[in-house]
């Protein structure tokens, strides 16, 4: 089964670009998440590596595979071992060709790689410069009063449910398979105080 992986940072954003083109024999796998959450953590991603039927995958542009080299690299060697290829669009590149790997693939992918952890690196500085400056003009506000206790309301029953597996004694990547939820969701309510680990 030919697949076309698409990553998009939020659910307003558009998949156009990724999806534009006709596709009719490509199987699609969509994640909304954050390019700094591990391939291995997105449902799809999870989906996709854990696949026996996938053959090659699609995407885009590198950094819809991540926004760490470490990890895109790692999914990559991953899919490389099963002997799935990945074709990066914007770049013409196959991670296989004929079954061997591509070097200039695997150097170029790395480049792209890097500069778009890079670019992430760059964004999380400018927010952190932009907040120190909203803070020192008396600007920011920072997160609303009840907004934790928002978030237990509205997903009570699903937070219960991730407690009572914890208590059971259930591993994160478990708990997060069988809620269809992703990793990161579940550290973010441990962070967030609204479970509690052993």
């Amino acid at each position: 089964m030919k697949a076309i992986y698409v990553r998009i940072s939020t659910s307003s954003q558009s998949l156009e670009s990724q999806l534009k083109r006709d596709h009719p024999n490509l199987k699609t796998f969509i994640d909304v998440c954050s390019g700094s959450i591990p391939f291995a953590d997105r449902k799809n991603g999870v989906k996709l590596l854990s696949s026996k039927s996938v053959t090659s995958i699609q995407v885009r542009e590198v950094s819809r595979l991540g926004r760490n080299l470490k990890d895109i690299l790692n999914t990559i060697e991953h899919f490389t071992n099963k002997g799935v290829s990945i074709f990066i669009e914007n770049q013409g590149l196959h991670t296989l060709i004929d079954g061997k790997v591509n070097p200039s693939a695997t150097l170029i992918i790395s480049m792209f790689g890097a500069v778009a952890e890079l670019e992430r690196d760059l964004l999380i500085e400018r927010t952190k410069i932009g907040v120190a400056i909203a803070k020192g003009e008396g600007k920011y506000k920072g997160r609303k009063r009840g907004a934790v206790s928002d978030l237990m309301t509205k997903n009570v029953t699903l937070i219960s449910a991730i407690q009572s597996d914890l208590d059971k004694g259930l591993s994160i990547t478990d708990i997060s398979k069988k809620h269809d939820v992703t990793r990161q969701r579940i550290y973010s309510y441990l962070n967030k105080g609204l479970i509690v680990k052993g």
